[in-house]
């Protein structure tokens, strides 16, 4: 049977801890400004009601005063008006709030998984020596993705992630410039995308503001070279439309796209999401069966639905719509040649 690898996944350490940032406060600030505009609900925690009031961040857009901190049963929590408001980021049975690379290979192997890519998002720290010594300890079952600080991308530590602690990829947000307004496409940031190119790596892109879709359809004209994943997926509703934009980003060759549609499709659509088939179709239909990449942002996926669903749903879907051989790229084969492994 051909090797099914997950494009996305997450191990962290506990997050109340600095994890690689500079403390605990600036790591809760990041995960304050991260939270604040995440498309889970805030509930009350009392009585778990809705509120749909903006309290983590000000009219100006700043960080509010609210206590923000790490809960349990995969909540993020803070408090108003000495009122408990919680924000469920984490199916609830992520008591501990931190993934270890053990818990996550148990749920590998309950699922039919043989690998995972860890992708190196934010929210759960500096990863690059964790990532490592996970690698190191389990070998053949993670490939790693290096830290970026965007605003200031290290290329020394690009080298030493490559180089020392073997991490095949970048993953790269956008979000990241927040605070600066500027962009990954601006000239002050082409020594890092040389360093990439001559390393010769993948970049995963979690890029969801205005005009990113143009931004990095010109990055990829300017560096034709270095191999991209737009991870998370494309909305539906925005593929049913197909604008000129994502025509054009599509027609790279360069690019793959990943396929991950249950995290938060399944907030509001029941297992096994017949309606996402023409957006499979579409994708089909721009990228082939050699661009498309499944992956499913385990373990925040079980908030929604469980890591099984949400690799079963894919190969129920693609009957009649992407033939078993190309089933067989997007669920394993196309991630290992991303990063030069495999056949």
């Amino acid at each position: 049977m051909s090797p099914v690898v997950d494009s996305h996944v997450h191990i962290f350490p506990y997050l109340d801890e600095p994890s690689g940032f500079a403390s605990q406060h600036e790591h809760r600030q990041f995960l304050q400004l991260y939270m604040s505009s995440h498309g889970e609900p805030v509930r009350r925690l009392r009585d778990h009601t809705r509120v749909t009031e903006q309290t983590l961040l000000d009219g100006s857009g700043s960080l509010t005063n609210v206590n923000f901190r790490v809960g349990k049963y995969g909540r993020f929590e803070w408090t108003v008006d000495t009122e408990d408001l919680y924000i469920q980021f984490f199916p609830p049975s992520l008591q501990a709030m931190a993934s270890p690379a053990e818990f996550v290979l148990q749920q590998m192997a309950r699922a039919g998984i043989d690998m995972a890519v860890l992708q190196n998002a934010r929210p759960y720290g500096r990863l690059n020596d964790f990532f490592a010594h996970a690698i190191q300890e389990h070998p053949g079952k993670f490939i790693g993705l290096a830290d970026v600080n965007e605003p200031d991308p290290n290329i020394a530590e690009l080298r030493r992630a490559v180089h020392t602690l073997g991490l095949k990829g970048v993953y790269y947000a956008g979000r990241g410039h927040f605070f600066t307004g500027e962009t990954f496409d601006q000239p002050q940031f082409d020594p890092y995308w040389e360093e990439v190119k001559g390393l010769g790596i993948p970049v995963f892109w979690e890029l969801f503001g205005a005009g990113d879709i143009d931004r990095l359809e010109r990055w990829m004209r300017k560096w034709p070279t270095i191999s991209s994943v737009w991870t998370h997926g494309f909305d539906p509703a925005v593929l049913s439309q197909m604008p000129d934009d994502m025509q054009r980003l599509l027609r790279h060759e360069q690019l793959s796209v990943e396929i991950l549609y249950p995290i938060h499709w399944a907030r509001d659509h029941e297992y096994p999401f017949p309606e996402l088939r023409p957006a499979l179709a579409t994708l089909y239909q721009r990228c082939g069966g050699e661009r498309l990449i499944w992956g499913s942002d385990m373990p925040n996926v079980e908030r929604n639905c469980t890591y099984r669903q949400s690799l079963h749903y894919l190969r129920l879907l693609a009957e009649g719509v992407i033939p078993s051989a190309d089933v067989d790229r997007i669920l394993g084969l196309n991630t290992l040649r991303l990063f030069g492994l495999g056949d």
